[in-house]
């Protein structure tokens, strides 16, 4: 889910394994040289959905890195399939509310879809709309409501050993 914390803990857990991360929003952002929400309007959602899952699967046919991917990653079976073949997934968890306060208050990071429905309704029917293809593809769950991202990286390091 947006918000969820994949982007910085993606890079505090590179930094500590020294294993190369990728942000599939932000490489396919640079490589369309465009900003996630000028993708969303210039080529629509379902477009992009196209491009996310191509840069991905490509991505991870290579070696091995640690991956921050966008929340909607898990809408393409495709996508999903390939998480369970090539590495482990790591479902960071929070609650609707949680989310909406950490996407309020960001203001570095637009999400076109949060954008449109600034809402904690919106997150709760997203989450819903999507929990069984999250839970289905995640080999390993943290709850993040209530931890520092360093004691989620240390668990994600602990469940990899």
């Amino acid at each position: 889910m947006m918000g969820s914390g994949k982007t910085t803990i993606a890079k505090i857990l590179s930094n500590k394994l020294n294993i190369t991360h990728i942000d599939t929003d932000k490489g396919l952002a640079d490589i369309l040289n465009l900003k996630m929400e000028e993708i969303f309007i210039s080529l629509s959602e379902e477009k992009f959905r196209t491009l996310e899952s191509v840069y991905f699967i490509e991505h991870l046919k290579n070696q091995q890195h640690i991956y921050a991917t966008g929340g909607g990653i898990v809408l393409n079976k495709n996508n999903r399939d390939a998480m369970k073949q090539y590495g482990k997934t790591i479902l960071l968890k929070a609650s609707s509310k949680i989310l909406f306060n950490r996407l309020i208050n960001d203001k570095h990071n637009k999400r076109p879809l949060f954008e449109k429905n600034q809402n904690q309704k919106f997150l709760t029917n997203m989450w819903n709309h999507r929990k069984e293809y999250y839970i289905k593809s995640a080999d390993h769950i943290i709850d993040t409501d209530t931890k520092k991202y360093q004691e989620i990286v240390n668990e994600i390091i602990k469940y990899l050993k």
